[in-house]
């Protein structure tokens, strides 16, 4: 990815925008017994889209904005999803265009990564929380949804920073030539 001013401009509302749809819809959401968690899905698809140094400060910036409108301990989200965005930017930097497999693939294991890893921090720095078996459970229905939205996500930002995206550049076309001087279809040159 090319960060210039334009770009910086268009993920910052990406972030912006995406931190608010998690927070005033999809949080409100329930299926299963789970609301919907896209933020490490989104950590993820910008690592994937523009590599490590990108992965890891746009999913700083989400851990920043979702700690910041959350009662949860501060910080924790920061340094959980900057390190989900910096490692789907480092499978990225390998030089693979990940499939839709791998993107969904991803999106789940960081949702129920960060999940677990997100109650950890909460029960080991004393809030009013605990862990359970039900929370196991919430954690990976949290995952299925992020393995079913991470696709859907993935296209949404692509096309958002299409025009900063090095992988969606197309090469530069030769004007057309005709066939043949004589404007005939049959393929023969006139060097015969």
């Amino acid at each position: 990815m090319i960060v210039t001013n334009k770009s910086l401009l268009r993920i910052a509302l990406l972030v912006l925008l995406l931190v608010l749809l998690q927070n005033t819809f999809f949080s409100l959401v329930e299926l299963a017994g789970t609301s919907f968690w896209i933020l490490p899905a989104c950590a993820v698809v910008f690592g994937l889209l523009g590599g490590s140094m990108v992965g890891a400060t746009v999913g700083f910036s989400f851990g920043f904005l979702a700690d910041g409108l959350a009662d949860g301990p501060l910080g924790s989200s920061c340094l959980i999803f900057m390190a989900i965005g910096y490692l789907a930017g480092l499978y990225r930097e390998r030089g693979e265009l990940p499939d839709r497999l791998i993107i969904a693939g991803f999106c789940g294991g960081a949702t129920v990564a960060a999940s677990l890893t997100l109650g950890i921090f909460t029960v080991g720095l004393g809030f009013e929380a605990s862990l359970s078996a039900s929370f196991l459970v919430e954690a990976m229905v949290q995952g299925i949804y992020g393995f079913l939205l991470g696709v859907p996500i993935y296209a949404f930002v692509r096309r958002a920073l299409r025009p900063a995206l090095v992988s969606e550049r197309q090469p530069r076309r030769r004007p057309d030539r005709p066939l043949s001087s004589s404007g005939g279809l049959s393929g023969v040159d006139d060097a015969y």
